[in-house]
């Protein structure tokens, strides 16, 4: 059965786990359920069409399922879906979908989020995600695993942000991020080299990313002919072919390019 605090409000609709745990002044909502090994310090609220997985663990104030900060949303039948072993630290929101786009927000497995970040509606999340302090995703962002968002970073509508990229800390990002790149000002600044070392990623296939980055972003004609090129030309690499095929699948904003030297 799972273990309540007298001073927290279960609607008796929820569905928990056996072993979840339920902190003080917590409010869960009817639809909402929750998987095993799931933990509610305190001070949370989940409402809406929720399902957390397994052994997640919120910290005082984070908030789950609430109304997407929408102004044309009309809809109700709006959806959370979050996977297992997310951390979610004090502050952090994550709203439903809206009915502008799929009606679903959805948060992988794995994920840190720290102080004050937000996940806005209609996100997309994957694993292994880290979201440093007031990093704030916009709606429709999606982001890609292994990515990581320093802090009081934003990211604009719509834009995507690719597998293991890094967003350097009070940045903007108002485009497409390619995966295992680096955002530091105003630009790409490079590969997020420390990252793919940290993957355990080999060395070799990290020298030949390095190289297609230069052909990519600096090589001779227009990028859609570089991108035609990359993509025969690297087709069975497990980095490179994953760098071309989210080139030629831009978000609306388009792909961010590597910033210009003063």
């Amino acid at each position: 059965m799972a273990k309540i605090h007298p001073l927290s409000v279960v609607d008796p609709k929820a569905e928990l786990a056996e072993d979840v745990e339920i902190g003080p002044f917590c409010t869960v909502g009817p639809q909402v359920k929750i998987g095993a090994g799931t933990r509610l310090i305190s001070h949370n609220v989940i409402e809406g069409d929720t399902i957390l997985g397994e052994r997640n663990t919120l910290y005082p104030f984070a908030s789950l399922g609430l109304p997407c900060q929408h102004k044309r949303n009309k809809a109700t039948d709006l959806k959370l879906r979050i996977g297992d072993d997310n951390v979610f630290r004090e502050h952090f929101t994550a709203h439903t979908g809206s009915d502008v786009d799929q009606k679903i927000t959805t948060i992988g497995s794995r994920n840190w989020f720290l102080v004050a970040s937000h996940v806005a509606h209609d996100c997309i999340v994957g694993d292994d995600v880290v979201m440093s302090n007031n990093a704030s995703l916009a709606g429709h962002v999606v982001v890609g695993n292994r990515a990581i968002i320093s802090g009081m970073a934003g990211v604009v509508q719509f834009a995507h942000i690719g597998e293991g990229a890094m967003i350097g800390a009070m940045t903007g990002i108002m485009k497409d991020v390619i995966p295992y790149g680096m955002v530091m000002r105003d630009g790409l600044a490079g590969l997020n080299l420390v990252g793919l070392q940290r993957a355990g990623i080999d060395k070799k296939l990290i020298m030949e990313l390095q190289s297609a980055y230069k052909e990519l972003f600096f090589g001779e004609g227009v990028l859609a002919d570089r991108i035609a090129q990359l993509a025969e030309k690297y087709a069975d690499h497990p980095l490179i072919s994953k760098v071309i095929t989210f080139c030629q699948n831009p978000s609306r904003n388009g792909l961010m390019q590597p910033e210009k030297k003063k």
